[in-house]
């Protein structure tokens, strides 16, 4: 068993000098080895935590870095990537096929499946005939935008309230509703502030209009003791007197008591 320090042979002032550079050096390490901040793009090289990363080829420096993904367009239209897959030597790649080659059927609406629709298969489709039909198996990715069976308009011309937003210009939402539904899930604060701007505004509005009225009615009120006095001024027309109508009870009571003779 080795021997150790005893209490007696360790010096306080070395051990307390020997802790504070300890705690430097841990400091020093975990801001050396903490995040810089998000990380973009390595393809063409960078830096991160201030170590240089280039692209090589045979143990030499290349300007440019392999491409990991392809451009693809879905049945519907949606821009979307599919990885490359390399050869050991980084120098042939399969161009996306395994994603090119999976399929979207138009009867159940399932995609990503090879050949031909298991779902159609299993509950014997009449409509696809059991996913035989080629019509409804369609490819489900597309090299070119153009070659897109059923393209869906995605976009539209509302855009989103904040300014710094990608959903503007040919990027906006077709109706307000979701424009609506994007700002509370995407800039929930942001979204708050500007309702309450918003309300603030028409508040300062609707008190604009209510001032107007009050001078209006004030303006309307002035004129109508005026109008009253001319109305009372003003002669009454004299009512000719309404004929009397004849009581036909009373004519027939004094015909009653005072019968007519009648010559013979």
């Amino acid at each position: 068993m080795p021997r150790v320090l005893t209490d007696e042979e360790l010096d306080p002032t070395t051990e307390a000098l020997d802790q504070d550079l300890t705690a430097d050096d841990e400091r020093i390490l975990r801001e050396w080895q903490s995040p810089v901040g998000p990380v973009a793009d390595l393809t063409d090289g960078g830096t991160v935590n201030g170590v240089n990363i280039y692209p090589t080829k045979n143990g030499r420096k290349e300007p440019r870095g392999r491409a990991a993904a392809r451009r693809v367009w879905m049945w519907n239209g949606t821009e979307s990537l599919i990885p490359l897959a390399w050869n050991p030597d980084g120098t042939i790649h399969d161009g996306g096929r395994r994603y090119l080659l999976k399929r979207h059927c138009l009867c159940c609406q399932a995609s990503g499946f090879r050949g031909p629709c298991l779902a159609c298969v299993k509950k014997a489709c009449g409509n696809c005939q059991g996913g035989s039909d080629k019509k409804f198996n369609i490819p489900c990715f597309y090299l070119h935008k153009d070659e897109v069976p059923f393209p869906e308009r995605f976009y539209g011309a509302v855009d989103c309230f904040l300014p710094l937003c990608i959903r503007r210009g040919k990027f906006g939402f077709k109706i307000e509703q979701d424009m609506r539904l994007h700002a509370r899930f995407r800039h929930r604060m942001e979204y708050q502030v500007h309702i309450e701007t918003l309300e603030s505004q028409k508040a300062s509005e609707l008190e604009v209009v209510q001032r107007r009225l009050d001078a209006l009615m004030a303006t309307i009120g002035q004129g109508i003791p005026r109008v009253e006095q001319a109305a009372t001024e003003r002669k009454a027309p004299q009512r000719r007197p309404k004929a009397k109508k004849p009581n036909l009870g009373r004519v027939h009571t004094e015909m009653e008591s005072h019968p007519v003779e009648r010559p013979a």
